[in-house]
């Protein structure tokens, strides 16, 4: 299935800026689940910056065995074989199939956590472009090769 990624545009103008809120890649990296709500989150200059901004519009999941997710094995490196690339990666996430767990997730957001829902940064939002459910089988969720994002 196709996936399409966003940077929201607030954190390019934070993480180039040195604002106070662009993303510590070595901090704890979160990924959240919300529902289609009022469509894809916004990442333009007028959109979404922190995970409160997304739950405005986009109500997070909810279903037995659902929460949210620590990313592992977080890796941001040079590319292998583009000297001219760097690459940010991760373990893929997986969020256990469960008969009563969640049915209606639409989005995937990942964010820098701060403990607090309106001052963590999100650096991805991912349009699976499908509706997915973990009561027929696990969802999980994978960095793609060569990267979840790519600095070119």
């Amino acid at each position: 299935m196709p996936i399409a990624s966003y940077v929201p545009t607030k954190l390019k103008l934070a993480q180039v800026s040195g604002g106070g809120h662009a993303i510590n890649f070595s901090g704890t990296l979160i990924c959240m689940l919300v529902t289609a709500g009022g469509g894809l989150p916004d990442t333009t200059n007028a959109g979404i910056q922190f995970v409160s901004d997304v739950l405005i519009g986009n109500p997070e999941v909810t279903g037995t065995g659902y929460s949210r997710q620590t990313l592992t094995s977080v890796t941001v490196a040079y590319d292998g074989s583009v000297n001219t690339q760097v690459d940010f990666s991760h373990a893929a996430i997986t969020f256990a199939q469960n008969a009563a767990g969640f049915t209606n997730a639409r989005y995937v957001i990942l964010y820098g956590s701060t403990g607090v829902d309106s001052t963590s940064p999100i650096f991805l939002v991912f349009d699976p472009n499908t509706t997915l459910s973990a009561q027929s089988g696990s969802v999980i969720l994978s960095s793609p090769v060569g990267g979840e994002l790519q600095w070119i």
